[in-house]
C-alpha cells in the first residue's frame, strides 16, 4: 500500500514515463494487474499507444480503463444487484415527469419549464450535486444561506422540490452514473482483482469527492496507487497557493490525496519528476519553438516577450 505521484509541466513527458514504467514492471512481475484509469475519452488512444509502445507490442496484464468501465468490471466481478443505471437522457425525462406532477410548488421555474435547455440545465446542476456529494440536507442550509439573496433564494428552493422529486421517484428502480461510484466503494473490499493491482491515474485535471472515496480506498487496497499531477517544475506541488494561481488545482489535487492516505495510515512514496529537456524545450515542443515559449510564459507573471519570427503559431 502506498501512493506516488508523477510530477511534470504539459508535454514533459509524464504519460510516456509513464507508461515505459508500467510496461516494464508488468514484465518483470506478470502476476501483477496494472489499471490505468484515464478519462473515456482517452482509453482507445490510450491503449494504442501501449500496445505500440510494448517490445512485445502486446498488454497482457495491463487493462485502460475509465472510471465507469472499472465500475463496471468490478461489479460484474463481485456480482452487485443489477440495477439499471440512469444515464444523462433518462435523467432529463424524470426530471420532465416529475416537473408536471409539481409545478404548483415551483414559484420561479414553474413557468420556464417548457422553454428549450431549460430542464438540462436543471439535471446539469443536480448531476454536480451528486458528483460533489451535495444532499438534501446540504440543499437546504444552502437556501437558507441564501434567504436575503432574494431570486437565489427562491430558485434554490425550486431545485430542492425538483431534487426532492427525482429522488423519490427513482428510489429502489435506478441508479444515476454518480451513484455508481458508491456501489463501486462499497464493492472494492471484495474484489481480488483489486487487491493484486497496482492502479494508476493519468490525464484528469482532480477529482470529485466522490472519485477522492473511492480512491482512498484503492489506495487501502492495492499495491500501490500512481497519479500524474500537472504541475510547472518552478512550482512546489506541495506547498498550497490562492485560487488564482495557475496550478492551484493541481496543488489541491496533491493536497487531497494525501490526506486521504495519511487517514488511512498510507506512506507516500518518493515522487517521479519529469523535467527532461531537449534543446532547453519541453519534449512535446522539442520541434516548436514557439509553443515552448509560450508553455513557459502563458498566464505567468513576469512573462517574457518571443522577439522572433512567428512560423508554427498561426
Amino acid at each position: 500500500m502506498s501512493l506516488q505521484f508523477y510530477f511534470g509541466a504539459s508535454g514533459s513527458g509524464k504519460s510516456q514515463k509513464l507508461h515505459e514504467d508500467i510496461i516494464q514492471e508488468a514484465q518483470s512481475d506478470p502476476q501483477t494487474n496494472y489499471l490505468l484509469i484515464v478519462p473515456d475519452q482517452f482509453t482507445m488512444q490510450t491503449q494504442m499507444d501501449l500496445v505500440v509502445e510494448h517490445p512485445r507490442h502486446i498488454i497482457m496484464n495491463i487493462d485502460v480503463l475509465s472510471f465507469g468501465r472499472l465500475t463496471h468490471r468490478i461489479l460484474e466481478e463481485v456480482g452487485y444487484e443489477d440495477v439499471p443505471v440512469l444515464d444523462d437522457t433518462g435523467k432529463s425525462l424524470v426530471l420532465r415527469n416529475v416537473a408536471g406532477q409539481c409545478t404548483d410548488r415551483l414559484r420561479v421555474m414553474g413557468a420556464h419549464l417548457h422553454k428549450i435547455g431549460y430542464i438540462h440545465e436543471v439535471k446539469s446542476a443536480i448531476s454536480e450535486f451528486m458528483q460533489y456529494g451535495i444532499g438534501l440536507q446540504e440543499m437546504e442550509k444552502l437556501t437558507e444561506y441564501a434567504r436575503p439573496r432574494g431570486a437565489l433564494y427562491y430558485k434554490l428552493q425550486d431545485i430542492g422540490v425538483l431534487y426532492q422529486a427525482f429522488l423519490d421517484y427513482i428510489h429502489d428502480k435506478f441508479i444515476t452514473t454518480e451513484e455508481t461510484l458508491d456501489r463501486l466503494r462499497e464493492a472494492l473490499p471484495k474484489s481480488e482483482l483489486i487487491r493484486n493491482s497496482v492502479v494508476v491515474f493519468d490525464g484528469f485535471t482532480g477529482f470529485t469527492p466522490i472519485q477522492n472515496r473511492v480512491i482512498q480506498e484503492l489506495i487501502r487496497l492495492t499495491k500501490k496507487v500512481i497519479v500524474t499531477v500537472t504541475v510547472d517544475d518552478r512550482e512546489n506541488p506541495y506547498q498550497p497557493d490562492g485560487e488564482h494561481r495557475l496550478f492551484h488545482l493541481s496543488k489541491k489535487t496533491v493536497a487531497d490525496l494525501k490526506k486521504l492516505a495519511a487517514e488511512i495510515e498510507v506512506p507516500e512514496i518518493k515522487p517521479v519528476w519529469c523535467r527532461e529537456r531537449i534543446c532547453g524545450r519541453l519534449p512535446r515542443f522539442a520541434e516548436n519553438e514557439e509553443l515552448s515559449h509560450l508553455e513557459r510564459n502563458l498566464f505567468r507573471y513576469s512573462s517574457q516577450v518571443y522577439e522572433e519570427p512567428v512560423n508554427n503559431v498561426h
